[in-house]
């Protein structure tokens, strides 16, 4: 879809969220024209396309310069004012001003491998330095008021490593009683770094532990008889009580983290990596896919998860999971050897933050289900977006390619099915603008035409859905698909010659096609025969027409054999009943536990005694009854 074209722009702005986050705008070559941040997304994007006050010069340029625009949600405001930071530095859009990598956001640093470590401000990403880093802030008086608790309280050195190394008398800082002076006195060294531990866990936010800790101390000190450093003790604990808040940045430590969204509807899956560096929210990164039903959510995240990671040159410390991949403890190994160290693989964190024994909400719990959170939104929305401008495109280009009259707003698909030749039934799916309609599915048992005669069976159930055509939910649709080759086509061009004229049904109206698997090895996997034509349509396979063609049909398949199984499960079922013993609580049991008839028949008598909750006799009388 091109935003340029207003038609195609009214439906995509309508679907944006009231949600804060960033948003990507691109030119038709893919280039980045600007990249900007949003309290709200609806309204801020929607302004580019409405007179506005905004006296920018590229603002007017963007409607029609703008072809693609992708968006991020995040929690907050600040979060995107992070993710858009990070992404204009490394995207390097045309209209955006580019803050320097220097200028960016304060954190302060503590030269953890020095004797005597200082607390001071710095900016930028933190260094490879032996140094930790805390942050970023967002303000400087943050920073300020952080560097000033400490000083105040733990007294630390706050003078340059050259000044430190040459001075030979107390400065200002130690009569203020802000600094125990290590330069010039003699001070131990091992409470000196007690006091700088303490600090830390004061910046992590780990106030609990250092509360704890302090109290401890202070009693010590009351009973040692050291009033004065108890007192000291003291006003610590009632500083951390009344005014110490936790900084409020996206992680509490700065272990690389990720965080894995994971949505799946129908075929179509939305995976979403979220990258968090340092504190800050990163570069995200994802893709939709349609994936065959067949496959676990398991398996499709394992898989993922190896073939992302085998493409990254960088692991990450701790990875987040919705849920449990396959070979889990195998990743775990493999992500570890990859990054030289263990990798903590966290799988879903409670949404209330409740720790995994049931304790109650912590910090660090309730920071990894938020992250998961966020991830999941920023995946289902990525899915939504998709699958609209998907939709549209597809649909827009199969209305070209079948000369249609204009884009179909409903399509429907018909499926022939039966059991080894018996119980032949018709599925009927429909399609609204594209789109799966469930409600409007119905299913035909066909009743008057003899096993295996597929064309007859086409026949019936066409006649008995033209005969509600004036009803309501059943209107004729623009395009109907039928699955088969030029014999079950023929077949419906038949029934509306026939019938056409004696409903007083316009069905000129309808067109008709049939899509065919090819079964030998030349050819394109699927064929389109169009009415009169003995030649397929050359249509590309994996082309936007035939994607949404091969969805409609596929979901036609799986309707079919979704009612196929339902009504042999329910044959079997009630076949089950007659097994001497066996009542409808315990049949339901089996069903239950065992997922269908082809289990319970492979299954041993002890495994059937146990799930039906009766006797090995009865089981084995189960068995032989359903093996003959």
């Amino acid at each position: 879809m091109d935003l340029r074209d207003p038609a195609s722009r009214e439906p995509f702005l309508s679907s944006l969220p009231h949600s804060p986050g960033v948003y990507v705008m691109r030119n038709a070559a893919g280039q980045v024209l600007y990249v900007g941040k949003a309290l709200d997304l609806f309204s801020r994007v929607n302004s580019y396309f409405r007179a506005s006050g905004d006296t920018r010069s590229f603002v007017s340029r963007l409607p029609s310069e703008m072809a693609d625009l992708e968006i991020w949600v995040t929690q907050s405001e600040r979060e995107a004012l992070l993710l858009e930071n990070t992404l204009i530095k490394e995207l390097k859009p045309r209209y955006n001003v580019r803050l320097r990598d220097d200028r960016s956001y304060l954190m302060i640093r503590v030269q953890a491998a020095h004797p005597w470590p200082r607390f001071e401000t710095a900016r930028g990403l933190p260094q490879e330095d032996g140094a930790r880093y805390f942050g970023p802030y967002h303000a400087a008086s943050a920073v300020h008021f952080f560097l000033s608790f400490i000083g105040r309280y733990f007294r630390f050195r706050t003078c340059s490593d050259a000044v430190f190394a040459t001075r030979r008398k107390p400065c200002l800082q130690y009569h203020m009683g802000r600094c125990e002076a290590p330069c010039s006195r003699n001070v131990d060294a091992a409470a000196y770094r007690r006091r700088v531990e303490k600090a830390m866990l004061y910046l992590e936010g780990r106030f609990e532990r250092l509360m704890r800790d302090v109290r401890r101390e202070m009693k010590q000190a009351s009973a040692d008889l050291e009033f004065e450093k108890a007192a000291q003790l003291r006003d610590l604990l009632f500083a951390l009580e009344k005014c110490a808040q936790p900084q409020q940045v996206i992680t509490s430590d700065f272990v690389p983290t990720d965080a894995v969204g994971f949505v799946r509807e129908g075929p179509h899956l939305s995976l979403v990596v979220l990258e968090i560096r340092q504190g800050q929210l990163g570069v995200h990164r994802q893709l939709v896919v349609e994936v065959p039903e067949e496959l676990y959510d398991a398996e499709i995240l394992s898989t993922f998860l190896f073939q992302h990671y085998a493409s990254r040159t960088e692991t990450p410390g701790r990875l987040l999971l919705p849920f449990s991949p396959e070979a889990a403890a195998d990743l775990a190994a493999w992500l570890g050897e990859a990054a030289g160290a263990p990798v903590e693989v966290v799988v879903a964190p409670t949404s209330s933050g409740e720790a995994p024994g049931g304790s109650g909400p912590g910090p660090v719990e309730d920071s990894r289900a938020r992250l998961l959170r966020l991830a999941e939104v920023n995946a289902q929305h990525r899915l939504t977006l998709h699958n609209e401008l998907e939709v549209e495109a597809e649909l827009a280009r199969l209305s070209t390619r079948l000369h249609l009259p204009g884009v179909p707003k409903r399509m429907e698909c018909y499926d022939i099915s039966h059991s080894q030749g018996k119980d032949t039934s018709a599925s009927m799916v429909v399609f609204i603008d594209g789109r799966p309609a469930p409600r409007l599915y119905r299913q035909f048992h066909v009743r008057d035409v003899a096993p295996g005669d597929d064309y007859g069976a086409l026949r019936e159930v066409m006649a008995r859905r033209l005969e509600h055509a004036a009803e309501k939910n059943w209107e004729l649709p623009e395009l109907m698909v039928i699955d088969g080759g030029r014999g079950q086509l023929r077949a419906i061009t038949q029934i509306f010659t026939e019938l056409g004229d004696g409903t007083g049904l316009d069905l000129s109206a309808v067109k008709v096609i049939s899509l065919a698997k090819q079964h030998g090895s030349e050819g394109p996997p699927e064929r389109v025969f169009l009415p009169g034509v003995k030649e397929p349509l050359p249509i590309l396979p994996g082309s936007r027409e035939m994607f949404i063609l091969v969805r409609l049909r596929d979901e036609a398949h799986r309707f079919a054999n979704r009612a196929r199984t339902r009504r042999q499960e329910k044959t079997f079922s009630s076949r089950l009943s007659e097994v001497p013993g066996l009542g409808p609580k315990r049949v339901t049991a089996l069903l239950t536990a065992f997922g269908s008839v082809e289990r319970i028949r492979t299954a041993a008598p002890a495994e059937i005694a146990k799930a039906g909750h009766f006797s090995l006799e009865l089981a084995q009388k189960t068995l032989e009854f359903l093996n003959p």
